[in-house]
């Protein structure tokens, strides 16, 4: 499952590259088809009608050519003002670049900020998809780790002792994939000071801006040096559009035009429909977005009252979709996973696969309808329970 089967005349880079936990155990829950799918972040919700018929009619149109790299004009003067209204980000046409999903708009300022042996600062637990890209730059990336007594919030003592000569980079995410974590204006303030005083960039990865349940969501632009932050966002789960591959991003006007460059090599242009369709979605009806949002404030609060019967631990999230759930002392995650799959074709993510400090947790999404979640946790809850009777 987790070795690498490149041919050994392949670039070293994708040779050793990691694979993503969550796509491992994805393809080995293919295998079991009853399986209740709770390691993936994909929203139950199918994108909303009126964003639908507006792909089809531009289909329809003729919006089946490139676009321009940047993405389409129409849709960036729409982000800018989305920025402007929801973000609080004053920026131009100019300053926005319509990418492949967030995944996209992260690899493409990853491409213009790092040369090989740049140091790249990730958290942990954290989206394992930054470490693979530093990879396959050939850059280093380091570890900061969160705090799992404080809700996840970033070690700031730690970060700061992980800084070298060579730290270029610092990613920020907030709302936090695996962790759910929410940064105050405090956190994110002392996280800027700190950016600054080592002349790191920032990338601030915001692609769960609306999926807030405590607290309230703050972009770092609004804090930091505008000069010197990349911000990263998602039409995936805002508008239940993963399929879509529609991101974007707003930084300064000249780094955003070598990032708009930049694309021109890796995907060319992000397809005409899908663009259209995040237009659909941007002028559309709204509600769409608070329904969703409910709904997964309403699995994260069914869950944790679940696992709060059980006896199971976990840390509670305060945005996204993700829920962290600790297993007995000693447990490996993968082990652990591997034999919930098998046992009780439930599918959840080994939190090693987020980083060392997700080590003793499972991730899993809470992206589902209720009686699939309630039969998974179930399942899962009695077998960390019998994991921790047999260890003590």
């Amino acid at each position: 499952m987790w070795n690498d089967r490149a041919v050994p005349w392949t670039a070293l880079s994708s040779r050793t590259t990691p694979h993503s936990a969550i796509r491992e155990i994805g393809a080995l829950a293919a295998a079991y088809p009853d399986a209740l799918r709770l390691e993936i972040g994909d929203p139950t919700f199918v994108t909303a009608q009126h964003v639908i018929d507006a792909a089809a009619r531009a289909a329809a149109e003729g919006y089946t050519k490139y676009t321009p790299s940047a993405g389409l004009p129409r849709l960036r003067e729409l982000l800018v003002e989305k920025l402007r209204e929801r973000n609080g980000i004053t920026c131009d046409v100019p300053n926005v670049i319509v990418t492949t999903g967030g995944c996209g708009a992260i690899f493409a300022s990853l491409l213009v900020l790092l040369d090989p042996g740049d140091e790249l600062l990730v958290p942990d637990p954290g989206w394992p998809n930054y470490v693979a890209m530093a990879h396959m730059l050939n850059a280093s990336y380091v570890h900061y780790p969160l705090r799992r007594d404080h809700g996840f919030e970033p070690d700031l003592d730690a970060l700061e002792a992980r800084i070298t000569e060579r730290t270029k980079v610092l990613v920020v995410n907030t709302p936090g994939n695996p962790t759910g974590a929410v940064y105050s204006r405090e956190v994110l303030e002392r996280l800027a000071e700190l950016a600054a005083r080592h002349d790191l960039w920032i990338i601030s990865d915001e692609c769960y801006d609306d999926l807030v349940f405590e607290g309230r969501h703050v972009s770092m632009a609004t804090i930091a040096d505008p000069e010197r932050t990349i911000s990263v966002f998602s039409f995936s789960k805002t508008y239940a559009m993963t399929g879509w591959r529609v991101g974007y991003l707003v930084a300064d006007a000249q780094l955003a035009a070598s990032i708009g460059k930049t694309q021109e090599s890796v995907v060319l242009n992000t397809a005409a429909i899908s663009q259209k369709a995040a237009e659909a979605a941007l002028l559309g009806p709204q509600d769409h977005r608070e329904e969703m949002r409910l709904f997964y404030r309403d699995r994260r609060d069914e869950a944790t009252s679940l696992l709060d019967e059980a006896g199971v631990d976990y840390v509670r999230p305060a945005g996204a979709f993700y829920l962290m759930i600790g297993l007995p002392p000693g447990t490996g995650s993968r082990a652990f996973c591997v034999s919930l799959l098998e046992t009780q074709q439930v599918a959840v993510t080994p939190g090693i696969g987020f980083g060392p400090s997700g080590e003793g947790m499972v991730r899993i999404s809470l992206s589902n309808r209720s009686e699939t979640l309630r039969e998974g946790l179930d399942r899962l809850a009695a077998t960390v329970t019998r994991a921790g009777a047999y260890a003590s």
